[in-house]
């Protein structure tokens, strides 16, 4: 794939045929008449006069980084199983830490993909990231005094719901509280659906809407219930856990949906050609004439 895109000229083309097919289309007013400025990469509407190249209203517009290094840069980030890091990326690239950091952002971006519905049998679990206040050190208590609080009170809350055999959900949530966390899983989940979760009182009530409520007593090492665990929920937190002490070490709660964006992208789709299928979300931009 990099050989073959190696130049901005063939990236260019390769963009074209994806978004375009043979019928370049002006992002401006909507025409189908342009002419092509061949050296610059670029086309003349015919019906509004503006110049415009294929890369208006993606990612890649006004970029000032050759488009073969962010094809090289998606291709590292979706064949890093657990994440690369900024650092190695701009290594990799031959980019400062900053531009790295702005591309895996941009690329984050066009990875949300939260609008399915899973149905069957799903899995729901709740875990946490970020270091416990209680490994902080000595200074970093001392410092917030009376808002010192051990356990899993300065710890991010996650909430995952997987589909046996298919696709993975995964949300930042304010607090592990059914207020919160039932809202979502009811718009996220067919309401045909068998759940599987612990014992958790923020699922309590749900039987009363999907087709089957199955609990896991943890507190009892109650870890299945026929075919019925949450064993593939757990193995992806492991995942998680290992790419963020692993690749990325501090991430900031602003920033962690992206993080997690890019993680269940890569899982939901690692069966399919994933280069494709972001170019794909990349080139679906907001048209300004519709």
């Amino acid at each position: 794939m990099i050989g073959k895109y190696n130049t901005q000229g063939n990236c260019i083309a390769y963009l074209e045929k994806k978004r375009w097919s043979d019928m370049p289309i002006c992002p401006y007013c909507g025409s189908n008449r342009s002419s092509k400025k061949t050296q610059e990469l670029r086309h003349t509407c015919l019906s509004c006069g503006r110049s415009f190249s294929v890369l208006v209203g993606t990612i890649f517009e006004a970029t000032k980084l050759p488009i073969n290094k962010w094809f090289t840069a998606i291709c590292l980030i979706l064949h890093a199983k657990k994440g690369i890091s900024s650092l190695q990326l701009a290594r990799n690239l031959h980019v400062n830490k900053n531009t790295a950091w702005y591309l895996q952002k941009r690329v984050r971006q066009a990875m949300e993909d939260n609008d399915h519905i899973l149905k069957g049998i799903v899995e729901i679990d709740e875990t946490y990231v970020g270091g416990s206040m209680s490994n902080k050190h000595y200074i970093t208590k001392l410092e917030s005094g009376k808002n010192y609080k051990a356990g899993m009170e300065h710890m991010i809350p996650i909430l995952g719901m997987i589909e046996r055999k298919g696709k993975i959900i995964l949300k930042v949530i304010e607090k592990a509280h059914g207020i919160e966390i039932k809202p979502f899983i009811k718009s996220k989940i067919a309401p045909e659906s068998t759940i599987v979760t612990d014992g958790f009182g923020g699922y309590s009530g749900l039987g009363n809407y999907f087709e089957k409520h199955i609990i896991l007593n943890h507190s009892q090492n109650q870890r299945t219930i026929s075919q019925f665990n949450t064993s593939t929920l757990e193995g992806f937190w492991t995942l998680i856990k290992r790419a963020f002490i692993g690749q990325y070490h501090k991430i900031s709660k602003r920033h962690l949906q992206e993080y997690l964006n890019e993680l269940a992208f890569k899982y939901n789709y690692r069966k399919t050609n994933m280069f494709n299928l972001l170019l794909n979300n990349i080139l679906q931009p907001v048209n300004a004439f519709s």
